[in-house]
């Protein structure tokens, strides 16, 4: 089982890999505010919110599920 921190650093390094014009897609497609994921991916926000943890979470799960379909299909 992954622990708090380790749930959150997973979702930090994650968003970390993204390229800096993806960040308003993200926010959309997460639901979480743009303002919220740019504060996350400059390390302004030590301590965010469950929800918006999970909301990422979420995100990058979808994307990785949408990968590997993409890639079964070929």
């Amino acid at each position: 089982m992954t622990t708090d921190k380790h749930f959150l650093g997973d979702v930090l390094a994650r968003l970390r890999t993204v390229k800096h014009s993806d960040i308003k897609q993200i926010s959309h497609a997460s639901g979480v505010p743009e303002s919220t994921v740019r504060k996350l991916y400059y390390g302004e926000v030590a301590n965010p919110r469950v929800q918006t943890v999970q909301a990422l979470h979420d995100y990058f799960s979808r994307e990785d599920l949408d990968k590997q379909l993409k890639v079964a299909d070929h």
